[in-house]
């Protein structure tokens, strides 16, 4: 089931009031079926190449498991004694010769190393999720980017078609003589400026479509367009509801997997206070007589001066430093959740903003002073300016929308919301 983020992605048109086929659709090669957000996370957590090593990390982590589930091997031992020596000792005839298996009793440390493993896995797993999650982010991040690309490139295309009518206004005031050629030449200029404008537009399009595809593993964009509609902003939840969500963050999941490793390594530590036995049992034959007996001994370590002490402290100290570590990261993250919060506030206030009063406004003078440069009323800087300052505003939407996007994104990446798969 999808997140609230990839539903607000619904796929659309672009909301720009701008020509239908634009130099870009013509210039930048979007060759290939057109690309919907929850497609390009699905390919990501499925094919990224970073993902990927987790599952020979996992591979890794088994061969750790099986190994410290498995017992001590037996020893075989065979020893002579009274042998080569002197007088009736001389040779082999007076050895004694004894065979004898012996086998260490491990006293519990092979359950406490399975343990240790099994936590170790737990905290693997947790690791896996936060990449998991990040590169759900930076897929949104990238996809976001796209878009505003796109749009961005739109908007370029429209000041070259701005400045290609002001060129053709110009000629026809030069021509009636109510202006210098001068302004023909400056109007020229304006639009290879304009055109120079729309020809990086197209490099940062091509550039974020390679970005994206990099994170599926794709060294060139098999897709064309990306549908989204970047205009339409995220919602923005109340600050209360997104911190209570915190506490699904990854990254604070992921530390009670390590204080469950870190517990288990200091119960491992522990074992040390409680040594290994080794039991042997075998049989012994005696050079002089030929007569056979039974062997049987037990060894016991003495805990005298080597119990372990370092080591149970190193690990208790690693198993405390656990809970600091996971009060100072919910304090910054926290704090950083405000902080984007507050971001993303104002990116919708000026959002809307440009859109509803900025934006309408800067048309309307727009198409007013064509009107009246068109009559000789108006100079070519009233002209100029005017367009300017609609496509700031053009610009300045679309970043607005933008920046609450990527703010939304980390929000809910803080927050442990993101998308999976398709679209239902």
């Amino acid at each position: 089931m999808l997140s609230p983020f990839a539903r607000r992605l619904v796929p659309c048109v672009l909301l720009l009031s701008l020509p239908a086929t634009s130099r870009a659709e013509a210039e930048v090669p979007l060759a290939g079926p057109t690309i919907r957000f929850a497609e390009a996370v699905s390919q990501a957590l499925e094919k990224n190449p970073d993902l990927a090593v987790f599952g020979y990390a996992f591979r890794a982590h088994d061969g750790q498991a099986l190994q410290a589930g498995l017992a001590p091997n037996p020893n075989l031992n065979l020893s002579i004694e009274d042998a080569l020596g002197s007088g009736r000792r001389k040779g082999f005839k007076t050895a004694e010769q004894t065979l004898s298996l012996s086998q260490v009793l491990e006293r519990g440390a092979r359950e406490r190393r399975i343990a240790a493993a099994e936590a170790g896995r737990e905290l693997l797993d947790a690791e896996h999720l936060e990449k998991w999650v990040d590169t759900a982010a930076e897929t949104a991040r990238r996809y976001g980017h796209v878009l505003s690309d796109q749009v961005q490139l739109e908007v370029t295309h429209e000041a070259s078609e701005l400045a290609r009518n002001t060129v053709d206004a110009a000629r026809k005031r030069v021509k009636a003589g109510a202006a210098p050629s001068a302004e023909v030449a400056r109007a020229q200029a304006a639009l290879a400026r304009a055109d120079l404008e729309h020809e990086h537009a197209e490099h940062e399009l091509l550039s974020s479509r390679r970005q994206l595809a990099a994170l599926w593993g794709d060294r060139e964009p098999a897709f064309g367009v990306a549908e989204g509609d970047l205009l339409t902003l995220p919602t923005l939840a109340p600050f209360d509801a997104l911190a209570a969500r915190l506490q699904a963050n990854p990254g604070l999941l992921k530390f009670i997997a390590e204080q469950r490793l870190r517990d288990a390594e200091v119960r491992l530590a522990e074992q040390a206070r409680k040594p290994a036995w080794q039991i042997t049992a075998g049989v012994r034959r005696f050079g002089e007589g030929k007569d056979v007996a039974g062997v049987l001994a037990l060894q016991i370590p003495l805990a005298f001066r080597d119990r372990g002490q370092g080591a149970i402290a190193e690990a208790q100290a690693r198993s405390e430093q656990v809970a600091v570590k996971r009060t100072a990261a919910e304090i910054t993250g926290l704090t950083q959740l405000f902080e984007w919060f507050q971001e993303l506030k104002h990116a919708h206030t000026a959002a809307n903003t440009l859109a509803t009063e900025i934006v309408p406004r800067m048309e309307d003078a727009l198409r007013q002073t064509e009107y009246a440069y068109a009559r000789g009323r108006y100079g070519y800087q009233e002209l100029v300016a005017a367009q300017k300052e609609l496509l700031d505003a053009r610009r300045a939407r679309i970043q607005a929308a933008a920046d609450a996007w990527q703010f939304a994104t980390e929000i809910d990446r803080l927050t442990g919301v993101l998308p999976t798969g398709d679209r239902p």
